[in-house]
């Protein structure tokens, strides 16, 4: 989340960002930025710019791409308890599930990167 947060904040759309730039200022080696690249690519969410002015640009617009989409990519359908764990309070947690699945769509890249904008620090370690 924070590379395409951060991305999105140095370039966006339109204007590569290096690896290495993303390296720094996230404060994340490269080597763990490029393998997170690669399925972020495969799933069409960042694009790679070749050449001396090369490196990464988002492959959609940052408002389309959401914090739900990036979870699910890395790990899985989104769910509090799993079905098999689901027991005579599973309508409580459809609704819980459900009710975190609508706010982490509604949080966008673009909103990560505004953030980013405003010096304001992301602290985006996903566990459940």
């Amino acid at each position: 989340m924070r590379i395409l947060a951060q991305i999105a904040a140095d370039g966006g759309h339109s204007s590569p960002v290096s690896g290495k730039e993303v390296a720094r200022k996230q404060g994340i080696s490269i080597a763990y930025i490029e393998q997170i690249l690669i399925p972020m690519r495969n799933a069409g969410l960042v694009r790679t710019v070749r050449g001396r002015k090369g490196g990464y640009i988002l492959a959609r617009p940052a408002e389309t791409i959401s914090l739900l989409e990036i979870i699910e990519l890395f790990e899985g359908r989104l769910e509090l308890v799993s079905e098999q764990d689901r027991s005579s309070a599973s309508t409580i947690w459809n609704r819980l599930t459900e009710s975190l699945r609508r706010e982490t769509e509604a949080i966008t890249v673009a909103d990560l990167a505004d953030l980013i904008a405003a010096e304001k620090p992301l602290a985006l370690d996903f566990m459940i």
